[in-house]
């Protein structure tokens, strides 16, 4: 989170990946797989965190945490259920 406020935080994430989904399905419209969308978004999110890292293998090194956290959620949803 880079904001000290989480709620804030959050809602910014997810107005980024309502963007991302909407891109997704904007894609598609032009003909483009959900596979290369996807492999574009990921390419796209890595120049961003080399971008905010300021290094292509620290943008990668926090690329492969934020997976890791998503994974996380998953595993953490999954088992409450």
């Amino acid at each position: 989170m880079t904001s000290k406020d989480e709620e804030i935080s959050m809602k910014c994430i997810e107005i980024v990946r309502g963007i991302q989904r909407k891109a997704a399905v904007a894609s598609e419209a032009h003909g483009i797989s959900l596979e290369d969308a996807a492999i574009g978004s990921v390419y796209a999110a890595f120049d961003i965190a080399q971008r905010f890292k300021g290094d292509p293998y620290a943008g990668i090194e926090w690329l492969r945490t934020g997976i890791d956290v998503i994974e996380r959620q998953l595993l953490t949803r999954e088992t409450k259920q």
